[in-house]
């Protein structure tokens, strides 16, 4: 059982004291008197403190303006105490889910998130202003798109590359989602920005473009490093493997027309090569993704044995380290001379897989080159995934995804502690 305390305070402000907010005259009446109940700190388990404070209701004769007469204990826009307040910051500072929070205090959910948006808000704002302070402005961004509920809702995020912190948070991941940034951010403080990091999402470069013309566009390197993993290598791991399974299955059907001992033997030998050859191929997944030097001696000589067996897939593997040393150039000139080849190479390989790849590549030739004047990714953006998840944790059960938004970027903030 909850036991609760009620106690009351009456307000014995001096009229003439008190001073219009509207026009600034003390020329005011009291036009009613009224009550209000709010909860406070619980001293005890399962003790609920409500103070009630009797204040009242002016009227100016000036403006004719009606105010209310300030609650000093009580927190604005919401019916609880100020020392309430900090104890449910002090559970959120710990991130502890709002839901966890609410059920602890007592207090309604609702109350719980305007609470923490106001602290966050104040937090966000006090960083803004000091940024501004210091003159700094971001010179490498990276936009990314996460999932909010995968499968169904995406969101759009860019990220001050140098600072770690997210800059904004927008719904969707479509073209005109993305612009939002562009119409929301003061683009004054985007003046100084050399590159913007991205993956190869045609609406993201295209509004850089538009918006950023000044703006190198740097396509990330493992956005494509890994679908060239799964779009090329892995297709053409698994054809080969395939065609291990298939032989093997044609040679079943015809050791079962022969009679000869000596020849069924041979048979059944060539059939547990296939099937070697086939799971070899299967298990190999990471070594054939693996930077070449990050193998053990083991392992390289195991991936030598199924490269040397299978032509189209180390001319596969080749490309793959070509790509690798082409990232690792910080020379214009030989970086777009180097990628010219590459693709030429994939053009002539003969290779379908490859070729696709290629074609669609190729389109993005200037933003790749880019990468050797300006070697970032999106990679410490695609780090923020794990705040994120903490962040839907936190705001569990959310309502609104402002509220969501402002969260994450309150997280990403919170590695700069000069702020009070």
């Amino acid at each position: 059982k909850t036991l609760k305390s009620v106690y009351s305070f009456e307000s014995n402000r001096q009229t003439s004291n008190m001073r219009c907010p509207f026009c600034g005259k003390m020329n005011v009446y009291v036009h009613a008197r009224h009550s209000t109940e709010i909860k406070d700190f619980p001293f005890l388990p399962k003790h609920r403190q409500s103070p009630v404070f009797y204040y009242h209701g002016y009227k100016c004769r000036e403006c004719g303006h009606h105010f209310m007469e300030p609650i000093p204990a009580k927190v604005p826009n919401a019916r609880i105490t100020i020392r309430a307040a900090e104890w449910i910051k002090g559970l959120l500072s710990r991130n502890m889910p709002v839901s966890a929070v609410a059920e602890i205090t007592g207090f309604h959910w609702e109350t719980v998130k305007k609470i923490h948006l106001g602290f966050m808000d104040e937090f966000l704002r006090k960083r803004k202003e000091e940024l501004q302070r210091s003159g700094y402005k971001p010179t490498y961004l990276a936009v990314d798109e996460f999932a909010i509920h995968k499968g169904h809702s995406y969101a759009s995020c860019v990220m001050d590359l140098e600072t770690g912190e997210i800059l904004w948070v927008g719904q969707g991941r479509g073209m005109e989602d993305f612009r939002k940034f562009f119409k929301e951010y003061d683009m004054e403080r985007l003046n100084n920005v050399k590159a913007f990091a991205m993956d190869m999402n045609a609406s993201f470069n295209r509004l850089v473009e538009e918006y950023m013309p000044k703006t190198e566009i740097v396509y990330d390197r493992y956005h494509m490093q890994a679908q060239y993993g799964k779009d090329v290598l892995g297709s053409v791991r698994l054809e080969e493997a395939r065609k291990h399974q298939d032989k093997a299955n044609e040679l079943k059907k015809l050791a079962g027309t022969v009679d000869d001992k000596e020849t069924l033997q041979k048979l059944k030998q060539n059939i547990r090569n296939e099937n070697q050859g086939y799971t070899r191929l299967k298990k190999a997944r990471w070594a054939v993704l693996t930077n070449s030097r990050n193998l053990s001696e083991s392992g390289g000589e195991a991936l030598d044995k199924i490269l040397n067996s299978h032509s189209d897939l180390a001319t596969c593997y080749a490309m793959k380290e070509e790509m690798n040393r082409l990232f690792e150039l910080r020379d214009k000139e030989k970086a777009y001379y180097g990628w010219m080849k590459w693709f030429l190479a994939a053009e002539e390989s003969g290779i379908p897989q490859l070729q696709k790849f290629a074609k669609l590549k190729v389109k993005r030739l200037k933003g790749l080159v880019a990468h050797a004047t300006h070697p970032i990714s999106t990679g410490k953006l695609e780090g923020m995934n794990n705040k994120i998840k903490v962040a839907k944790r936190i705001a569990y059960g959310y309502r609104d995804e402002d509220y969501f938004f402002t969260l994450i970027r309150y997280q990403s903030s919170l590695r700069f502690p000069t702020i009070p």
